[in-house]
């Protein structure tokens, strides 16, 4: 019997390796345009373009606008994020700023103050499924 596919959750997992990197305690102020992903660890004061990943590491500091196919924020972001496809923003993130995006995923610790757009799609409904219902969280947090 052929193995089924592993479905991948976490976005990072799904892309490529990340070419370019500014580094812990490294401060840079410009603007940054690539066609491969960028993960930013330091402190950066700019726009960003990727045609890929933008990755904001725990740690990591952007003031300015960030322009690309998927964004990660773990660390803090201090503007927009412009015309993604997917955005996570993952448990102790920190964003002030509006985000548009055709998907979002927002972990439970994450701080956002600003405005979240998803662009219509079309008429579809956008459904939400959750893994288990009150009760059984309830009744699972008893121990």
């Amino acid at each position: 019997m052929p193995k089924k596919e592993e479905k991948q959750r976490r976005l990072e997992d799904r892309l490529g390796p990340i070419e370019s990197i500014i580094a812990d305690n490294t401060t840079f102020k410009g603007k940054i345009s690539a066609h491969d992903s960028v993960q930013i660890s330091g402190n950066f004061k700019g726009d960003v373009q990727s045609e890929q990943l933008v990755k904001i590491a725990e740690g990591g500091k952007v003031k300015g606008t960030i322009e690309s196919t998927y964004v990660i924020i773990e660390g803090e972001l201090n503007g927009d994020v412009t015309s993604a496809d997917y955005v996570e923003i993952r448990a102790d993130a920190r964003v002030v700023g509006n985000i548009n995006s055709m998907n979002i995923t927002i972990a439970e610790g994450s701080f956002i103050q600003g405005e979240i757009k998803t662009p219509d799609r079309k008429g579809r409904p956008v459904s939400f499924v959750e893994k288990r219902g009150l009760k059984e969280q309830l009744i699972g947090n008893e121990d």
